[in-house]
C-alpha cells in the first residue's frame, strides 16, 4: 500500500493525473455512472474492475453543526493499493486564505457533487414517499 500523502498544505507539488483521475469521478457522478453510499463516517463508490473511493467524513464543526465536511479521499485499486489519497486542509488553513492545490480543489468538488448525489436520509425518505 502507498503511503503518499497530498503535500498541497506545505506548497509542494502534485501530480496532474491525479487531478485528472478526480476530475473524471466528479464528471461521471454528475451523469449519474457512479452510485455513492453514505455510512455513519464515509461516502463509498465501487466502480467497474473493483476500484473502490472513499471520502471518511469529519466530526461537525461546532462553528457550523449542520456542515458536514471530509478530512480523507482514498482511491483504491483492486488489490487495495492507494492511486490517490488527499487529505483536507485544516479549517484553520482555510479561514487564513491559504492557497488550495489543483487536486484538492477537484476533491472539494467531487465531495460536494457526492454529497448532493447521495442526500440525506430525510430527504430520501421523503421521495420514496412521493414514488409510492
Amino acid at each position: 500500500m502507498s503511503t503518499r500523502y497530498n503535500d498541497a498544505f506545505f506548497g509542494l507539488s502534485h501530480n496532474p493525473r491525479e487531478v485528472e483521475l478526480i476530475q473524471s469521478l466528479v464528471e461521471k457522478t454528475r451523469q449519474g455512472k457512479i452510485p455513492w453510499s453514505k455510512q455513519a463516517n464515509a461516502l463509498t463508490a465501487t466502480i467497474p474492475h473493483g476500484f473502490q473511493i472513499n471520502f471518511v467524513l469529519g466530526p461537525a464543526s461546532f462553528l457550523l453543526p449542520n456542515l458536514t465536511n471530509w478530512e480523507l479521499l482514498t482511491v483504491r485499486d483492486t488489490s487495495g493499493s492507494e492511486l490517490v489519497r488527499v487529505t483536507n486542509a485544516p479549517m484553520i488553513t482555510v479561514l487564513a486564505g491559504t492557497a488550495k492545490s489543483a487536486l484538492l480543489d477537484a476533491a472539494d468538488e467531487l465531495f460536494k457533487v457526492v454529497s448532493g448525489a447521495t442526500g440525506d436520509d430525510l430527504e430520501r425518505a421523503i421521495n420514496v414517499i412521493k414514488k409510492l
